[in-house]
């Protein structure tokens, strides 16, 4: 067996240990079931949905956000299923059941509020991102951005106490901390949130750019560049940063502003378009951590 395949047996047995925790809920599940089958309806994704009306609220409340870009307000979630497309709102009930179940993990040894902002601020910077260098299907970038460290809470429920001295010891650097989870496991956080999205069977763009986040080079493609920029970019501010001590972080790879072909100069305009829908967009995603 080589190295690459060994790695990937390794990560898949840290997520069947963790199967309570990654598990989809049943109604993601049964949504999953609908999706794939020929006679379903829209009026028939919505009613399952709509067994958590939170869930059909805050995915109605996401379809008529600037992620999705409709020219007009859609008042059911049945008509948002007929303009978006019924995988595109399995992928975000996915991404939203996901972030709720992950939020309620305890505050040991990770600060969850500061993950969930650093998330939800990466989210939208992805999103700006992707319009403005007119990538194919934004919205998947922004779920890329919002899901781009859960593979870090899978390895803190998972090994604790060997994380818990790297957290103090890196202030909460990302970079340090990813050097120290290859120490310890041999692989990094991003590549058990992309093997996770795997799992689930997200867009196989949304998997790459998580996997390879903090390793965006060879080769470095449009959706990796995003969420590897949105990432870095979010981590220099003092409200997206995942450090609890402010804005800290490395600048990004030369490349990434390059390839999507736009200027580094744009950085502190992104940053206000972000501000103005961050908290409005936590409060939807995750209304305990606003």
């Amino acid at each position: 067996m080589n190295a690459v395949s060994d790695k990937r047996g390794q990560i898949r047995e840290l997520l069947v240990e963790c199967s309570a925790l990654v598990s989809p809920p049943d109604i993601v599940i049964q949504l999953r079931h609908a999706v794939d089958a020929p006679d379903s309806t829209p009026e028939d994704l919505a009613a399952i949905v709509m067994q958590d009306p939170g869930l059909g609220a805050r995915m109605l409340h996401m379809a008529n956000s600037a992620m999705y870009g409709l020219n007009h307000r859609v008042e059911t979630l049945s008509r948002a299923i007929s303009i978006i497309g019924p995988r595109p709102l399995y992928h975000l009930a996915l991404a939203l059941t996901a972030s709720q179940t992950f939020a309620r993990l305890s505050d040991e040894p990770v600060d969850m509020a500061a993950f969930w902002r650093h998330s939800v601020f990466s989210a939208l910077i992805a999103l700006d991102l992707a319009r403005r260098s007119r990538a194919h299907h934004p919205e998947c970038l922004f779920m890329a951005g919002l899901l781009h460290d859960l593979g870090s809470l899978v390895l803190y429920q998972r090994s604790p106490d060997s994380l818990r001295k790297s957290l103090l010891a890196s202030r909460d650097n990302e970079h340090a901390l990813v050097r120290k989870e290859r120490e310890l496991f041999g692989f990094d956080h991003a590549e058990v949130g992309g093997a996770l999205l795997e799992l689930w069977d997200m867009p196989k763009d949304v998997q790459h750019a998580v996997a390879r986040h903090h390793r965006p080079t060879s080769p470095m493609s449009l959706p990796v560049a995003i969420v590897h920029l949105a990432d870095t970019l979010a981590n220099r501010t003092d409200q997206g940063s995942l450090s609890g001590f402010g804005a800290c972080g490395q600048p990004p790879h030369p490349d990434a502003w390059k390839l999507l072909g736009l200027d580094e100069g744009l950085t502190d305009e992104i940053r206000k378009e972000v501000h103005l829908q961050f908290m409005e967009t936590l409060h939807v995603i995750l209304p305990q951590h606003r």
